[in-house]
């Protein structure tokens, strides 16, 4: 590979990085104190933001610097990982709109307002939302983490 090529992959791959940890970091802080654009936040805003929003934040810049790991060494980010990745971006996109938190009205999220039953449903989907957002930045990060390990060899060929 020529310098030019070496360059341009090192590029992309920062570039990569940077809308990982970007929309990454968008994601927990959407989910942490999304609520207060919307007049919902309270009580629970900092231990979301410590807790679920601190790990998210983590997880993503782990998987960014894993795709950077793969590209200095040539090798593709698997369109599964990338899957993966932005099913848990759209999945913390949810779960910002169903997370409750404690407001001088009570409990509210964010498309429920204190309404029930549309309250008891959001909260009730909020969990496993919460689950499967950061069950799949895990996943994304070992397959990213896979992936910057190059294609599996079986032994040698005969």
């Amino acid at each position: 590979m020529d310098q030019g090529g070496a360059s341009a992959s090192i590029g992309s791959a920062r570039a990569a990085a940077a809308g990982i940890i970007t929309v990454g970091v968008v994601v927990a802080v959407w989910v942490s104190v999304g609520r207060f654009a919307f007049g919902v936040g309270g009580m629970l805003a900092p231990v979301f933001l410590l807790t679920l929003g601190f790990t998210l934040g983590v997880l993503y810049v782990f998987v960014a610097l894993a795709v950077v790991r793969a590209r200095r060494r040539g090798f593709p980010t698997r369109r599964g990982t990338w899957a993966v990745l932005i099913a848990s971006w759209l999945l913390g996109v949810l779960l910002g709109l169903t997370i409750p938190d404690v407001t001088p009205d009570g409990w509210q999220t964010i498309v429920s307002g204190t309404a029930e039953p549309g309250l008891g449903l959001a909260i009730g989907i909020s969990n496993p939302l919460g689950i499967l957002c950061v069950g799949s930045a895990i996943i994304a990060l070992v397959l990213a983490n896979r992936d910057a390990r190059g294609p599996r060899s079986f032994g040698p060929e005969d």
